[in-house]
């Protein structure tokens, strides 16, 4: 279940509407969402020696072995910003959100990559890649192949960081509010994910049913304070950043992955198509040799 704010003492009338300052480029409601797996599968893949012609004539699959779980975790981090986009007008999210570090040298060590605010309440997301890994999750203990790793703790940390962000800023707006962040983990395609005891307050998901489980939770926070909330968060001072530009050449590395994956999707159709015709070939021999056997032995008989 999802945890919300509490405000308190104010009227509620006087809380800010969103102010999205869609053509503002250092606005949050500009930031992109996140694309660390996809520049580490571009930059894995190009070290790749490339595949000859008559590999490709035969389908054989040109992403490197090396980049292999970063393209997972790429494909994983555009699905989820996908099916976030598609959760409707009564939510609101701000991709890759800085909450901490030294922001006047332009460093963001402790960042969400993304921050949705809703009915639901306030959700911080980080996504890792661990796909075919085995995940094991306890209290306090998240383990990826007997490997135990910090992402309870950072997290949580993260989480703590955007709640205190936003309350600073609905309180400089003039509303005093509890805000409470609701931290997430989202695991890109494990081979088994086992959560043998919930985290205190932290929900650990599965890329695939992150957004069906946020969707389902019920109604906790009323539209005006979520309002309030969405107005807070689309406002780049919230996050004490004067100017964040995400990296001019996003769109052509999104442009390069794109170009990749239709590669990819490409040889595993031609490879498809090679067995089916394996398939077909050898039945026909079968059935050559069957019916080869049959005049045969009419012949002598």
């Amino acid at each position: 279940m999802g945890d919300g704010i509490v405000t308190t003492g104010d009227d509620r009338s006087t809380l800010p509407a969103p102010q999205r300052q869609a053509g503002d480029s250092n606005a949050p409601a500009s930031w992109l969402p996140p694309n660390h797996a996809l520049r580490e599968c571009l930059a894995l893949q190009a070290e790749a020696p490339p595949i000859s012609l008559v590999a490709r004539l035969f389908g054989v699959d040109p992403l490197s072995r090396d980049a292999r779980r970063s393209y997972s975790g790429a494909l994983a981090e555009i699905a989820l910003a996908d099916s976030l986009a598609a959760l409707g007008d009564e939510w609101t999210v701000v991709h890759s959100v800085p909450v901490g570090g030294d922001i006047a040298a332009g460093h963001y060590p402790l960042a969400l990559d993304h921050l949705v605010i809703g009915p639901a309440g306030i959700f911080s997301i980080t996504i890792h890649s661990h796909a075919g890994q085995a995940v094991w999750v306890g209290e306090r203990t998240f383990m990826v192949d007997d490997e135990r790793l910090g992402h309870l703790a950072d997290a949580e940390k993260a989480a703590s960081a955007a709640s205190r962000l936003l309350a600073a800023a609905l309180k400089a707006s003039g509303t005093a509010a509890d805000v409470v962040v609701t931290p997430c983990i989202v695991v890109d395609s494990p081979s088994t994910l086992q959560i043998r005891q919930r985290a205190d307050r932290i929900q650990t998901s599965t890329a695939r049913d992150f957004t069906a489980w946020l969707a389902a939770l019920p109604r906790l926070i009323s539209p005006t304070v979520v309002n309030a909330l969405s107005g807070v968060s689309l406002q780049a001072s919230t996050w004490s950043v004067s100017a964040v530009v995400p990296p001019n050449d996003a769109h052509i590395r999104r442009d390069d992955f794109d170009q990749l994956r239709l590669h990819i999707d490409s040889a595993r159709l031609r490879r498809l198509l090679w067995t089916g015709l394996g398939v077909i070939l050898s039945y026909s021999l079968v059935i050559s040799s069957a019916s080869g056997f049959s005049v045969f032995a009419v012949a002598h008989f």
